[in-house]
This record gives structure tokens, sequence and C-alpha cells, in this order.
């Protein structure tokens, strides 16, 4: 209560301290000689693989500054693009890496996969205003560079009679077989000068017709087993030549000879 009587005094209002924002502080400004300004190519050569295999060449960028120097610690993005199944090391279809010194950075080695075709590799720079390449990478078909016979069997007939055992061949490259490859069989007159031969043994054609010359493909894994091949009636010492389009050949004794009198 008042002892005097009236009302109490109110008490000074309360004031606040003024509220003191601290200042902002921008980052340092980088100099022309640290700021990112192109990316461009380093050399890198055409990239070109066959299926299964490693690229030959890898991308290699140079990053420069706005003064037109090598500028070095610039993160480069390395991507693939495209339907393939191409990759880099660890299964990898992006990589990011930092150039050196000299400004230059190298994509990790590439490998094609099962896929042939085109895709692109891209490398890219910069944040604000990036910068980016690109090359065409192509992979192709594996080619057959071996033609070999898958048994050892010597093949006979008598004249005017069928060869018992079939003619098998597998087309392979670097060991592994390889499917579709085209293969010509030809009977020839000499394996020196070979020409197709007009007389001894010979395979049928649809209408049951003699032919000496046959255009086939493997099959899964390179295999190629040949129709069957008949003998005419001139005994002898015949060779057969199966030749694929890249070039890789063999040769088949064929030998007609009357059986052994009982």
């Amino acid at each position: 209560s008042n002892p005097g009587g009236g009302t109490a005094p109110s008490p000074p209002p309360t004031t606040k301290p003024p509220t003191t924002t601290p200042p902002t502080t921008k980052p340092p400004t980088p100099t022309p000689s640290e700021t990112f300004g192109s990316l461009e190519n380093a050399g890198t050569g055409t990239l070109t693989a066959t299926a299964g295999e490693a690229f030959g060449e890898r991308v290699t960028v140079r990053a420069k500054n706005t003064l037109g120097k090598p500028l070095a610690r610039t993160p480069v993005t390395f991507a693939l693009v495209g339907a393939t199944d191409a990759r880099f090391a660890d299964g990898k279809t992006t990589v990011t890496l930092t150039t050196a010194a000299d400004g230059t950075v190298t994509a990790p080695v590439l490998t094609a996969g099962e896929k042939t075709g085109t895709f692109k590799v891209t490398a890219v720079a910069g944040t604000t205003k990036p910068r980016a390449l690109s090359w065409t990478a192509t992979v192709t078909a594996r080619v057959a560079d071996t033609i070999a016979l898958t048994g050892d069997k010597a093949l006979t007939a008598a004249p005017g009679a069928e060869f018992a055992d079939r003619v098998e061949v597998r087309t392979t490259y670097k060991g592994t077989g390889v499917a579709d490859t085209a293969v010509t069989a030809t009977m020839i007159t000499d394996a020196e000068t070979p020409a197709e031969n007009d007389k001894g043994p010979y395979f049928k054609d649809a209408d049951g017709d003699p032919v000496r010359t046959l255009d086939l493909t493997t099959g899964a894994d390179g295999v190629l087993e040949l129709p069957k091949i008949y003998a005419d009636d001139t005994e002898g010492t015949y060779t057969l030549r199966l030749i694929t389009a890249s070039g890789a050949t063999v040769t088949v004794e064929l030998k007609v000879e009357a059986a052994p009198a009982a």
C-alpha cells in the first residue's frame, strides 16, 4: 500500500540495448590467376576399342585461368554419356579428378563392354561458368584372328560315298570364341595358287546339286559345323580351305580312296 495515499509511481521503462548487426564479411575475390577460365583438350587421341578390351587412349584435358595460364587444383568431372556398357575403373560411369600443377588431368582407363557402337565421353570443369568438352568413343565387334579345327580325325571317303565325319571349326579372337563370323569354305586345287576345284569332294546346294564353295556363319562361341561332304568318283587327296573375312585361314585334307579289299 501507499502510506500517503494515491497511486504509486510507475517504474521507469526498461531500455533494451541496441541490436548490433555484425558486418557481412564477403569472401575474398579470386585473383585472375586463381580464376578458372577455360578447359581444353590436351592431346587426346581417337577413342576406339574392341569389345571387352581397354581403350588405348585416355582423355586428357588442361584447365587454364582467365590469363590463359595452367590452373592447378581444378576439379574436372569425366562422364560416359549414351547407350554403352563401357566403364571406368571400379565400374564407374562418372569420375571427378583434380588438375595437377601444369593444369592437366587424365581420365582413368576406360574399358569397353560387349555393346558395340558409339557413345560420348565428356569432361566438365567450372561452377559459375562451366566449360565442357566431349569426344566420340567407338566400340567395334571382335574380329576373329584365328580359325582352327576342333578335332583331328582323318577325313576319308570311298569314291561316290559321303564322308562319315563332319568338319567342325572354331573362330576366335585372342582365344575367345567369335560368333557370327563369316566363313567361306572352298574345295581348292592347290594351297599355293588356290582356285576352286572342278573335281573331287563337294557339298550339295538346296537342290541337291554339287557345289564346291559355300558361304557360312559361325554360331555360338564361334563354332561352325560344315554340311555333309560327298566324294565323286575321282580318287586322290584334296584340300578344303576355310577362310574368314579378316583372312584367318585353315586347310583340311580330304582323301577319296577305295576301301581295301576284304
